[in-house]
């Protein structure tokens, strides 16, 4: 049933759309990077060099290091500095260059909104398409039913990884191509990173973009499987889209609602999809203080990505529910 899916989604116009979006996305990284060592910058200046920029790098971590830290948040920072120069290996400059680039294109927010896009595409009429085709009851009164609607949930999640990891492949050859083989990835990811000082703990590059591109696949399985979701309970396509928008805005909105308590308008100021999708590199591995629950302290961070986590088993959850009291009773 999941080949069946997979079939349909190949030859339907979306898929098409799909296809020459992320052909669009893949040749639009070609000429996106950040900023490297020795380039003009926008004031027709030539930035420092890859040493220079990685000694200050050192220097503000033994600053924030040696610092006094008298609040809880300064505490926090002066210990990650030391935990951070404590574990580089090699203090001097290495070439991280694929590296840099690479880390810069795997979440990059223009990415990450057409993914969104697709995944709005495809999943918010999973099974619309049914209802307005006919084809919903012919599949409710067949005995393969739950097969059919199990794999509709099974594609929403493996699609996203494969069109994730998809993008990731083309960007390593991509990449490749333009700034040679990926070496020194087991230094420390300071060395990519243009604010190293909140980097979280002393991952090495390898460790860093890994978790990342892990964090991010949850992000993007948890829209698909939330767009799939509204798809189950509306009857048309304008409904499921506008449904599904909703729930994409509905967070940041929140936000904006001041009498809401602090400790909720901080978290959701974190985890709204708004922000995860446009300011996602400055969320995934990054401090951002802490809070107190139930005489708990807990990192924001952690405590955004286990929301995340926990909104995706719910959402599955919720489907198994619908299919189970509502379509097949």
């Amino acid at each position: 049933m999941v080949t069946w899916e997979i079939k349909k989604i190949i030859k339907s116009k979306n898929g098409i759309i799909a296809l020459i979006l992320f052909l669009i996305l893949s040749i639009s990284m070609v000429f996106i990077n950040p900023q490297l060592a020795s380039e003009i910058n926008n004031n027709g200046e030539v930035s420092l060099t890859a040493e220079e920029q990685f000694n200050n790098k050192i220097q503000q971590l033994k600053e924030v290091g040696n610092g006094e830290g008298k609040d809880e948040f300064s505490k926090e920072l002066k210990e990650m500095a030391n935990e951070k120069l404590a574990a580089i290996k090699f203090n001097g400059y290495k070439d991280v260059e694929f590296w840099q680039v690479f880390n810069y294109r795997t979440a990059h927010p223009f990415m990450i909104f057409i993914m969104l896009i697709i995944i709005t595409m495809f999943f918010s009429n999973i099974y619309t398409d049914e209802i307005i085709s006919d084809m919903d009851s012919l599949i409710l009164s067949s005995r393969n039913k739950n097969k059919v609607l199990y794999s509709k949930l099974a594609i929403s999640i493996i699609f996203p990884v494969v069109l994730y990891v998809g993008y990731l492949v083309t960007q390593i050859i991509i990449t490749y191509i333009q700034y040679g083989k990926p070496i020194n990835g087991n230094l420390q990811a300071i060395r990519i990173l243009d604010i190293p000082l909140l980097v979280k703990n002393p991952y090495t590059i390898y460790e860093f973009i890994l978790l990342k591109i892990g964090i991010l696949l949850i992000l993007l399985i948890t829209l698909s499987v939330l767009a799939s979701l509204i798809s189950f309970i509306t009857k048309n396509s304008i409904q499921s889209i506008s449904g599904f928008l909703i729930f994409i805005f509905l967070g940041k909105v929140m936000t904006l609602i001041k009498f809401l308590p602090n400790k909720l308008l901080l978290i959701l100021s974190k985890i709204n999809y708004i922000d995860l999708t446009f300011n996602f590199n400055k969320f995934a591995l990054m401090y951002s203080g802490g809070i107190k629950l139930f005489s708990l302290n807990l990192d924001i961070t952690n405590l955004s990505v286990a929301i995340l986590i926990g909104t995706l088993f719910i959402e599955i959850l919720l489907c198994k529910i619908i299919f189970k009291k509502f379509l097949t009773r």
